[in-house]
């Protein structure tokens, strides 16, 4: 299930399989229309547009020029967001655009009305300047009623793409897709966390490599773990996001009695792999997107710390559900003895470290990025307290810390640095003691 789970999400995310679909819809129906056309004769409904022969395949003609004109336009906007989403926000923001549903919709919309008007014109097979009335026709119909909706299918596509290019759009998507992905995530801690603890089987531990190259995007460890021999015991060795190059170890299996190769093929089916690195399954990959969004903001080049500030308010979607749920599950049991353990996932201090110390760091000397960083934290701290998760809270309190000190070496005024210690202030933080004066030490 999860094999083909997996497999489904990969190719309904890709550019060309709801064009296709829409382009097949697009054909039954143009061979639909030709068939209600030459069987319904007279008993067609009035409103139906009435064409010679020659006018019909002259529409059905122009539909089609149109509309593989008009492919030039999404195309030339698909390549354009994905140009400024690598250059402006990330490479790796670029899959987001990728996989907008509407531009699918509409890339399938301008193409089955190519294919439709492309069908009945080849149906409306006869000499050249016919003038012969054929009556009302469901074809030519249709075929100006998708030439219509292709044109204002355009019109709404660059509407939506000028919207989803904005860079509040882009972020606050992988913010609630990387939240979204947290979620999804399989939780429930075993009692047991280690091989060594629940014992190995009596069998030389068999170490398997990946036969191929590519990212780790999904892991089937409850299919495995029914897979494998009675009384084996798997240790996955890579984990979700992970890059694995071919002949690198990616399982270590003590086996019970069974086909040593078959226990591979196994192994090899619930890893999978793909050339791009996917949000679906990898809450890690959606932090990165976000925090070198802020970075490039935060560049001499750029210099746009609104932005920035922008992506740490965004950050406290995903890292919310790191920090108040369950880590995922680990253990995997099978019905007969058999049990996989999947490595460890980064912890939660990890985690809030790789989300703020570059963009602290590189923000030494933007006191607003800095107070918003204070505040995003602070109001972590707020939250974990209210769920009672206080023990959780440490590296968020001493990431503000850090923040704090890099705003008072970096010598901001006053009117600057208030705002930072104030946040600051609301994590019990220590406060700078002002400086003393010659009449308060004579006193």
């Amino acid at each position: 299930m999860f094999s083909l789970s997996t497999r489904f999400s990969r190719l309904r995310d890709s550019l060309y399989f709801v064009p296709l679909v829409v382009v097949a819809a697009a054909i039954a129906a143009a061979r639909l229309t030709v068939v209600l056309d030459h069987d319904l004769g007279t008993s067609t409904p009035r409103w139906l547009l009435s064409v010679s022969v020659d006018g019909g395949r002259t529409i059905a003609a122009a539909v089609a020029a149109a509309t593989i004109t008009v492919a030039a336009i999404v195309f030339s906007i698909t390549a354009l967001s994905s140009q400024i989403a690598a250059t402006q926000y990330s490479p790796r923001a670029v899959a987001g655009f990728l996989e907008d549903r509407m531009q699918k919709l509409v890339i399938g919309l301008i193409f089955g009305t190519f294919s439709f008007a492309m069908l009945v014109l080849a149906d409306l097979a006869g000499p050249a300047g016919s003038t012969t009335t054929v009556g009302p026709s469901f074809s030519v119909t249709v075929v100006l009623v998708l030439g219509v909706a292709s044109a204002v299918a355009i019109v709404a596509y660059l509407d939506h793409s000028l919207r989803r290019m904005r860079i509040d759009a882009v972020v606050r998507r992988i913010a609630e897709a990387t939240a979204a992905a947290v979620r999804r995530q399989e939780r429930g801690i075993a009692a047991t966390e280690s091989t060594e603890e629940l014992g190995r089987p009596e069998s030389t531990p068999q170490r398997i490599a990946a036969e191929r190259t590519g990212w780790v995007i999904g892991i089937d460890a409850e299919g495995l773990a029914r897979a494998l021999p009675a009384g084996s015991l798997a240790r996955i060795e890579v984990r979700v996001g992970e890059a694995v190059l071919a002949g690198d170890l990616i399982a270590t299996v003590w086996e019970g009695p069974g086909d040593t190769r078959a226990v591979q093929r196994k192994v090899q089916r619930s890893l999978h792999l793909s050339r791009d690195r996917t949000l679906s399954r990898d809450p890690d990959h959606g932090i990165r997107q976000l925090v070198d969004i802020g970075l490039r903001a935060l560049s001499p080049g750029i210099n746009d710390p609104t932005t920035a500030g922008d992506v740490v308010q965004h950050l406290k979607l995903p890292l919310r559900e790191i920090l108040t749920l369950d880590p995922p599950r680990r253990v995997y049991p099978g019905p007969d003895r058999q049990r996989v353990f999947l490595p460890e996932a980064p912890s939660r201090s990890a985690r809030v470290h790789g989300a703020f110390a570059e963009l602290r760091l590189a923000a030494s000397q933007q006191p607003v990025v800095l107070k918003v960083i204070v505040e995003v934290l602070a109001d972590l701290v707020d939250e974990l307290h209210a769920a009672d998760h206080d023990a959780r809270t440490g590296e968020l309190k001493k990431q503000a810390g850090l923040a704090v000190d890099l705003a008072r070496a970096a010598g901001f005024p006053e009117s600057d640095l208030d705002p930072v210690l104030a946040s600051a202030a609301r994590l019990g933080l220590p406060q700078p003691q002002p400086p003393e004066t010659p009449e308060s030490s004579t006193a």
